[in-house]
């Protein structure tokens, strides 16, 4: 009975409930902004960015991270030795700080803060976590009647969502149902962690050292697949024999093999490979910046996850992976564009092609992966562009006329 009583004040709808009838009765705060950090995440990407550069350019701004989750302890107390409001409860506190909230910036939806009422006091900010190839929000195959009343009433409360392309932001036009004149084409702000420019604080810089501790004088190829709603992981559906041949592979050539488990998926090496010297399991939880951790990836692999967008920037080269094309295609989210078309290089279902592939790439000079025409589509901007700086002027624009 207890635990039943527990799960109930925990569910999300409640959580929602409580907010929607007090929300009303709070004055917003222009310069309180709370960023939020999606659950099974941690605090990276575009979050961390445009919390990053607030911190440092908006001195009049109180700043606050909301996670309804515990947050790590290590970024927790970064995060608090540099001035920011860590809330990663839902109690009473943060209940506050939530209704008088003038500007919430969001890397996935308004759920995640519990939010479903627009004010003409706050900004809902929308700093998408990605750039879209499988289809999402409002553009996925068989929305439940119930999700699509919540994406609905999303479409209402945003006043911004980023896109790193014109196409992009199409997508997204049309995704979220929102306006043409909500979606800005600033690229994405977590950018930025693929420059050697990026000042890296505590957290990262034992992420990079752990990183480069690991690669020594090896190329990584890091396989990055993302997780399926409904087929088994992309890992299981690799057979043991398949896992030696690639196991023999880098160890001939000398490569470490990466693993970059999607945080909903898999959280361990598969047992054929668990004691190998030739894989090594780069989890979210461990290496939370994905953009991090690509700096020093010398190849990617990758299924119908988005990673690859962003790697795109570094010129390097890209493969693609899959067993489950068809199911992917049919029974999960599908598309956003022709896959074929918009993918940059081979892509293949079969272990022994992709070792050849791998071998093309990795083994041989000269070949040119400058992926352009995808490029095109997917980027406005290189990485000669200051991301922040983008997202940061289009917000300040709509605070100045929210706060008139």
């Amino acid at each position: 009975m207890l635990k039943t009583v527990i799960k109930k004040l925990k569910s999300p709808r409640l959580k929602e409930f409580i907010i929607d009838i007090i929300d009303p009765f709070f004055k917003k705060q222009k310069n309180k902004i709370i960023f939020v950090v999606q659950d099974k995440t941690f605090f990276s990407g575009n979050i961390r960015i445009m919390c990053e550069y607030y911190l440092k350019y908006s001195k009049y701004d109180k700043i606050f991270i909301y996670k309804d989750g515990k947050c790590k302890s290590d970024i927790k107390n970064e995060l608090e030795e540099l001035g920011i409001k860590v809330l990663d409860s839902f109690n009473l506190n943060s209940i506050y700080h939530i209704v008088t909230s003038g500007v919430v910036f969001l890397s996935h939806n308004p759920r995640n803060i519990h939010i479903s009422r627009k004010f003409n006091s706050r900004l809902i900010i929308n700093l998408w976590h990605g750039v879209a190839i499988k289809k999402i929000e409002n553009s996925m195959q068989f929305i439940p009647p119930a999700k699509q009343k919540l994406l609905n009433n999303h479409a209402k409360l945003y006043d911004m969502i980023i896109a790193s392309s014109d196409e992009d932001k199409k997508t997204n036009i049309h995704a979220f149902k929102v306006p043409e004149d909500i979606v800005k084409v600033t690229g994405l702000p977590r950018y930025e962690i693929l420059k050697d420019s990026y000042p890296l604080g505590n957290t990262l810089s034992k992420e990079k050292n752990k990183i480069e501790l690991i690669k020594k004088e090896k190329k990584i190829i890091l396989y990055a697949p993302t997780f399926r709603e409904s087929n088994i992981s992309a890992f299981e559906q690799i057979l043991p024999a398949e896992w030696k041949i690639l196991e023999s592979f880098a160890k001939k050539n000398n490569f470490l093999i990466g693993l970059r488990p999607h945080p909903y998926d898999i959280k361990s090496l598969p047992e054929e490979i668990k004691n190998s010297s030739n894989f090594y399991l780069f989890d979210s939880k461990n290496f939370t910046e994905a953009n991090l951790l690509l700096k020093y990836v010398d190849l990617l692999i990758v299924d119908f996850t988005s990673i690859w967008v962003d790697y795109l920037l570094l010129n390097r080269p890209i493969l693609g992976f899959a067993k489950d094309y068809e199911h992917y295609l049919k029974n999960e989210r599908g598309f956003v564009y022709n896959f074929d078309e918009i993918f940059p290089d081979h892509f293949t279902s079969d272990i022994n092609s992709l070792i050849e592939n791998i071998t093309l790439r990795m083994l041989n000079d000269g070949i040119n992966t400058n992926y352009q025409a995808t490029k095109d589509v997917l980027h406005k901007y290189d990485l000669n562009i200051y991301f922040p700086e983008l997202v940061y002027k289009e917000v300040e624009s709509l605070r100045r006329k929210k706060f008139a």
